[in-house]
């Protein structure tokens, strides 16, 4: 059997046959002979792909600041139009207010790449995952909208998806049970935190590298 020339393979074909060979392959010492000569260009080739990876997620960020501060906007908004027509309620003001604020402040932390200050838009894409209907109580809160992954047992248990534009906080308390029975889990929010969380700890692992403390270097 012909040894492979793996000589005219292009770095992502060797990571790609890599992962794919047998160590039986009468191909593989070939193939390992290869890794070994370009070592630093594949060294090269993984951190930029991991570069790509972390740029698409600071992307992802600035989208979602530029999210909460539509959401920002939007609630104030609707509370504008409840003053108007006269059906304010000191608690739902408050509540929107908040809702404002947090949604400002999130968005444009995220926008202006605060990375220090990502954990307030952790907390509220956090406070927007569940969404619930259980015994007289129903509430969900959300930005612009949400994607539920849900458990419904109003009926029959059942399982599904649901997309709904629902800016701000709700909150029912009915005098008997709730119509409606289930607990959702918000995709859209976490799909938001895990960038999130991902840039903040990165950026934070760099910060740490560039500026260590006084102490990081003392021995005894």
């Amino acid at each position: 059997m012909n040894i492979v020339d793996y000589s005219t393979y292009s770095v992502e074909e060797l990571l790609d046959v890599r992962s794919h060979i047998s160590s039986d392959s009468p191909n593989y010492q070939a193939l390992i002979a290869e890794l070994d000569i370009r070592k630093d260009k594949i060294d090269e080739y993984s951190q930029q792909q991991e570069q790509q990876a972390f740029s698409i997620a600071e992307n992802r960020v600035k989208i979602i600041g530029y999210f909460q501060l539509t959401a920002a906007v939007v609630v104030l908004f609707m509370l504008i139009l409840l003053v108007i027509d006269g059906s304010a309620t000191m608690l739902n003001s408050s509540i929107a207010i908040i809702a404002i604020a947090l949604n400002a402040v999130a968005g444009y932390t995220a926008i202006n790449e605060m990375y220090d200050k990502y954990w307030i838009s952790v907390l509220n894409q956090l406070i927007q995952v569940p969404s619930l209907a259980i015994g007289s109580v129903k509430t969900a809160y959300s930005g612009l909208g949400a994607i539920y992954l849900y458990i419904d047992w109003t009926n029959d248990v059942q399982f599904g998806f649901s997309a709904s534009f629902s800016p701000g906080f709700s909150f029912f308390k009915f005098t008997g049970i709730s119509p409606t029975q289930y607990i959702g889990v918000d995709i859209l929010a976490l799909i938001f935190l895990a960038a999130l969380l991902t840039v903040s700890q990165v950026k934070g692992t760099a910060s740490k590298q560039m500026h260590p403390t006084p102490n990081s270097g003392a021995a005894g």
